[in-house]
């Protein structure tokens, strides 16, 4: 699946943390700057996330579970209560898997559960959302979904726009697209801005409301700065700085705030090992020549993979190229890549390349 969808990258952090924690993590209070961990991209398994202000007071914990193909199935956040120096439940999502449908449902101390179904074609890509809330009553979702999200993709199969519409309590229908998101991309396909818009009903016009930007000091260290729009022009919201380590795990958030431009917070990632994905591939002998790689290396793999997709990703966990495998030998050209090492991945099996 296609990681670049604001929808997934809410599994990360729109969870019902204290204000101040989440005017550290959001400063827009939409959908936050994207990371990778919907799913794992090396041998190393994601297993929690600790959050702590500048200052090192902590604040919650997140612990997650994936299974043998690298889905997260469940994640559990508690948040530490200073009264009784004791650490409280406060969320717990699940996710589930069917065929063309992903399901996460989202278990809080909030008023309200959520349901949200992703609905996927052929491709694995996701086509549209249903989001549904819990009925507290009736002891069961509600019948008719509140939102809706729709995604559009390019021809290179990168994600253009997602739009959102809402149920209309009054007519039990859907109203017209109020929220869109637009997804720019460098030369190289990397994504360096998501546009966040509202529809203007009265001047029949999108309006600007906020945007991330996207950018990467070294491979490394990736950075996103927020902005709102006001009075007609863009104003800084804040900014996050991710941390990678060698193997492309992200091992630190840094969450700086607007006024004085000083660390407000920051999380912690741990991880456990797990198996190589390199000795998964061996089996199916998926080769690459010459790696290391200058301006491009042949791809060759057994005819089970024809007809499929490979995705190539940096260390940052950014999908770089899609790769559309149609013979058993696939010439790829990376003359416009970086130096460094990147991750070819195809399915649940993940080989290393070297871009020199």
């Amino acid at each position: 699946m296609n990681l670049k969808i604001s929808l997934l990258s809410i599994l990360l952090m729109a969870l019902p943390f204290s204000s101040e924690a989440q005017t550290a993590r959001n400063p827009l209070n939409l959908e936050p700057a994207q990371v990778t961990l919907k799913k794992q991209i090396s041998s190393w398994i994601l297993t929690g996330e600790t959050f702590y202000l500048a200052d090192g007071t902590l604040l919650d914990k997140r612990s997650y579970t994936f299974d043998d193909n690298g889905r997260r199935i469940a994640d559990v956040t508690l948040r530490w209560n200073k009264a009784d120096n004791s650490w409280r439940n406060v969320m717990q999502s699940e996710y589930l898997y069917e065929k063309g449908k992903e399901i996460v449902i989202d278990k809080s101390d909030r008023p309200a559960w959520s349901k949200t179904e992703i609905f996927s074609g052929m491709d694995g890509k996701p086509i549209y959302s249903l989001t549904s809330l819990w009925n507290k009553n009736a002891d069961d979702w509600s019948a008719n979904p509140y939102q809706r999200c729709e995604w559009e993709y390019d021809s290179n199969g990168l994600v253009k726009a997602c739009f959102k519409q809402f149920n209309n309590r009054a007519s039990n229908e859907w109203d017209d697209v109020s929220i869109r998101i637009l997804y720019l991309y460098d030369e190289a396909d990397v994504l360096n801005e998501e546009l966040f818009q509202t529809w203007n009903a009265e001047l029949k016009q999108w309006s600007n409301k906020g945007k991330y930007i996207y950018s990467t000091d070294n491979e490394h260290q990736k950075v996103a700065e927020s902005f709102f729009y006001a009075s007609g022009e863009w104003i800084s919201d804040g900014k996050t700085v991710y941390f990678y380590d060698v193997d492309g795990k992200i091992t630190r958030c840094e969450y700086f705030n607007t006024t004085n431009k000083s660390l407000a917070a920051y999380s912690l990632f741990t991880y456990s090992e797990g198996l190589e994905p390199q000795n998964a591939a061996e089996s199916y002998e998926i080769n690459i020549y010459p790696n290391p790689a200058f301006s491009s290396f042949e791809l060759s793999v057994p005819d089970i993979f024809i007809g499929k997709t490979m995705l190539l990703f940096n260390v940052s966990g950014n999908q770089i190229k899609s790769i559309p495998v149609q013979n058993q030998i696939t010439q790829v050209d990376v003359s416009g890549l970086s130096s460094g090492v990147y991750l070819l991945k195809i399915e649940d099996i993940t080989k290393r390349v070297i871009i020199k």
